[in-house]
């Protein structure tokens, strides 16, 4: 005969009711909960877990974390939660969360040292086994000491790395990328790219990428610049002297992300005049179904994220202890008219 799945009271079924209604100790619930199952019979699992689904209990996790040493949740802090790069990454994130069944708390920073700080704080608060971390930058000393302190949590940096390595971490291979869309903008007959971005400073991908593009240029296989803006009006006024300037070259804009190549299409005349190219990091999904086409450095964010999580899971729930590492997961290089 089956339990209900309500007490009498129509109350949420408690720890106490799983227990009573297995015939064992709140403590053995306990146990099994947290996958300490010792000297167990398969008989008594079996049981709870039929009770469990039974009465539709689902557990306090936040409760849980306080008495346990293992809380069964991963916090995430993302720079921008707003930007359609950070949800996937958030994605893959959560699909390994599912498989493992492990919560996931996320926090935005908007893009505030101050705020991702705080929202860290927070998360360590709320008893979480360990931490992803997409930084906004500038916080790097901050996150430095905090990895080095000796009880702190497991941390996996995500798509914005630290120097030195304090910490595991994940990112594009920016450098790879780079060297696979030159050689394709080279193909096409380039005579000169821009790489435009807003200002590197404190951020490891924008400085990564930059620094690979100035390595070709300064290689002479083409001519060009760096271009950084801090807003779309500054932005206006650099492409109308950029265009003026390179009349009568074949030139490439290579936007450092999603975000820049946004404001480059609501900066640039359209249709582009004869002789301008396109080309980004940015979300194959959405560039492909931008105008023609934008030939594209896809990051595959979903993949960054399961990395990253799976990584942290290995430090947190598997017991590695492994040399800290930088995962490079390489980019996609997609090729549309943009670039044609």
């Amino acid at each position: 005969m089956g339990v209900m799945s309500r007490t009498k009271t129509n109350r949420q079924p408690s720890m106490g009711d799983v227990a009573a209604a297995v015939g064992v100790s709140k403590t053995t619930i306990s146990r099994y909960l947290h996958g300490n199952f010792g000297y167990m019979s398969d008989e008594t699992k079996a049981r709870i877990a039929q009770v469990i689904d039974e009465l539709g209990y689902r557990p306090n996790r936040m409760a849980q974390g306080l008495k346990a040493t293992v809380s069964h949740m991963i916090g995430v802090t993302i720079a921008d939660i707003g930007n359609p790069f950070s949800s996937l990454l958030l994605k893959g994130i959560q699909q390994v969360c599912r498989e493992r069944d492990v919560q996931l708390l996320v926090s935005d920073s908007n893009n505030q040292g101050a705020l991702e700080r705080a929202n860290i704080e927070s998360l360590l608060d709320a008893q979480v086994d360990g931490l992803i971390v997409n930084t906004v930058g500038g916080n790097d000393d901050w996150l430095s000491s905090y990895c080095l302190e000796e009880t702190h949590k497991p941390v996996v940096l995500l798509d914005r790395i630290i120097h030195p390595t304090v910490c595991d971490g994940v990112q594009t291979a920016n450098v790879q990328a780079v060297s696979e869309m030159m050689a394709h903008l080279e193909s096409q007959g380039f005579d000169a790219v821009v790489f435009v971005t807003r200002p590197t400073e404190g951020v490891s991908t924008r400085t990564a990428r930059r620094e690979a593009v100035e390595s070709f240029l300064g290689a002479g296989r083409f001519h060009g610049e760096i271009s950084v803006y801090e807003t779309v009006d500054g932005l206006r006024e650099m492409m109308a002297a950029l265009l003026a300037r390179y009349r009568g070259d074949r030139v490439c804009l290579f936007a450092n992300n999603e975000e820049t190549m946004r404001d480059l299409l609501g900066t640039l005349p359209q249709p582009l005049p004869e002789g301008i190219g396109l080309c980004a990091f940015a979300e194959e999904l959405w560039a492909r179904y931008c105008g023609l086409g934008i030939t594209c450095l896809d990051q595959r964010p979903i993949e960054m994220g399961r990395v990253a999580a799976e990584t942290l899971m290995a430090r947190v729930y598997d017991g590695s202890d492994s040399p800290y590492a930088v995962v490079d997961v390489p980019a996609r290089l997609c090729i549309f008219d943009s670039t044609r």
